[in-house]
């Protein structure tokens, strides 16, 4: 099975709809993509460099801890397995009060920071993800 492993926001993405577009191009665009390519694509990985990169230069995107867990996979050789040591550095914990009630909390489990950034503040827009 082949690795989407990405060591800096300058890495392309080979596959996708955002085939040929680099991740920073991605992220200012369509950062909900990243979170798609998290939960569905096997072996989807981004490196710690990755990470602190998008922290710096794109801070309204949400690296919560789902995101984290599924875009790092631990592997023998892996050169960033220090992410399980330091998730607190990029880790900012979800809120659940501000949509309560709403099916793209309750039901899909997305927070408040979620629903803001990924739907534009509509709980009811969950569905439209690509």
């Amino acid at each position: 099975m082949p690795h989407y492993t990405f060591t800096s926001i300058a890495d392309t993405f080979d596959f996708g709809k955002h085939k040929n577009e680099s991740m920073s191009d991605v992220l200012e665009r369509e950062p909900s993509y990243l979170y798609w390519c998290a939960n569905n694509i096997p072996r989807f990985q981004i490196s710690e460099n990755a990470l602190s990169e998008i922290k710096t230069l794109f801070p309204d995107f949400i690296l919560s801890i789902d995101f984290l867990a599924a875009v790092h996979h631990e592997t023998d050789d892996d050169e960033n397995s220090d992410i399980d040591n330091n998730i607190d550095e990029h880790f900012e914990r979800p809120t659940y009060e501000k949509y309560a009630g709403s099916w793209a909390q309750e039901v899909e489990g997305y927070s408040d920071d979620d629903i803001d950034t990924i739907f534009d503040g509509d709980p009811s827009a969950y569905w439209n993800i690509d």
